[in-house]
């Protein structure tokens, strides 16, 4: 997020203890609409340099989430980063994570938020999972300002 992006009524910034950027609103979960809440992990994977952002709606199509966000990273330690940089940043703004999973391993890692679940692959492991295609579907929710806007698109070389 931009640093000129209006604050919520009644929020304030803060700066993630993790060395992030993004502004993160101190907001009781509950009055965060998923959108926001899907674009602010959004923002927060590209703190880290994440590639390939996507954040996918599947507001009315599943009842186990609103949105799934799915980034590429390319090592294991950069799994480990992005995973977390999101996970510290989020519970510093009053989020706690329903379940995390796989982070130790550095190919895949899962953090659940409940109305949002965040995916991070290493390489070519999202590929092999191809979550976007598993809601075929559901729409992607834009997202402003990520480093592909900024920087171009990046491809991962294969070894």
């Amino acid at each position: 997020m931009s640093n000129d992006t209006p604050l919520p009524s009644g929020s304030t910034p803060q700066t993630p203890s993790d060395g992030g950027n993004s502004d993160i609103y101190a907001l009781n979960a509950d009055e965060v609409d998923t959108e926001t809440l899907a674009r602010d992990i959004a923002g927060l994977t590209w703190d880290l340099k994440a590639l390939n952002t996507k954040a996918i709606d599947l507001r009315g199509l599943v009842s186990y989430t609103d949105f799934v966000i799915v980034c590429t990273a390319t090592s294991d330690r950069h799994v480990q980063a992005i995973a977390k940089h999101v996970q510290n940043s989020l519970s510093e703004a009053g989020y706690k994570p329903l379940g995390i999973e796989g982070v130790e391993s550095g190919q895949w890692a899962l953090i659940d938020f409940g109305d949002a679940i965040l995916h991070i692959f290493n390489g070519s492991v999202r590929d092999e999972y191809d979550l976007e295609r598993m809601w075929p579907d559901a729409p992607f929710l834009e997202l402003e300002d990520g480093p592909d806007d900024l920087y171009g698109h990046f491809e991962l070389q294969k070894l």
